[in-house]
């Protein structure tokens, strides 16, 4: 079967995007979509690259632009007003709950908890037991065991894992996805991404 690997952090707007449009990729194409979260953050340090929003006059255009992307696929967007937001323990939650069979639905709950009802972290040195304890109540999962898996030091040393493999692939940013060994980044590169499954790339 045809794969897409979709690499992403809770906290890029743009991620967010891209998974308001995965379900039509796999839809159109056969696809089966492969979830793989890692940290931004530790992404741009290991890869040398930076955040937008580091950057004024960039952050501001990358600001109008996630809008205008979201009025483009028709995608609800409440842009919180903590921004950026710490996500390492939903992050790490995520991980616990892709072994209980659970990450996409995680994924997708926190996505919309974050980018649709703009209910974030409140920056960087927030505790995020709340939010990942709420996204768990929606999706059926017990608070304190996702928390408690979240901080187990295995969990934990598979995000780093899987962070530092995403850029020994060559990524430096997200949303990033690979059709086999070929990597697109950018929720506007999924044309790419559909033309490579066609085997059109």
């Amino acid at each position: 079967m045809k794969k897409v690997e979709f690499y992403y952090d809770l906290v890029s707007p743009f991620s967010y995007l891209a998974q308001t449009q995965i379900d039509r990729v796999r839809d159109e194409t056969g696809a089966e979509i492969s979830w793989r979260p890692m940290l931004l953050g530790a992404v741009h340090k290991l890869s040398g690259n930076s955040a937008p929003i580091t950057v004024p006059a960039k952050g501001r255009y990358s600001f109008k632009d996630i809008h205008r992307w979201a009025a483009h696929y028709g995608a609800s967007l409440q842009f919180p007003e903590a921004f950026p937001f710490k996500t390492i323990t939903t992050m790490r939650a995520a991980v616990f709950c892709e072994e209980r069979g659970k990450l996409e639905e995680f994924t997708r709950e926190a996505f919309k908890m974050y980018w649709e009802d703009g209910n974030s972290p409140d920056g960087l040195e927030a505790d995020e037991s709340g939010h990942v304890s709420e996204v768990a109540r929606r999706i059926g999962m017990e608070p304190e065991e996702v928390l408690e898996g979240a901080s187990e030091q295995r969990v934990k040393d598979k995000l780093k894992n899987e962070t530092e493999r995403a850029v020994e692939r060559g990524v430096f940013g997200a949303p990033a996805f690979f059709v086999g060994d070929e990597m697109f980044w950018g929720n506007d590169r999924l044309h790419f991404v559909e033309g490579a499954l066609a085997g059109k790339a």
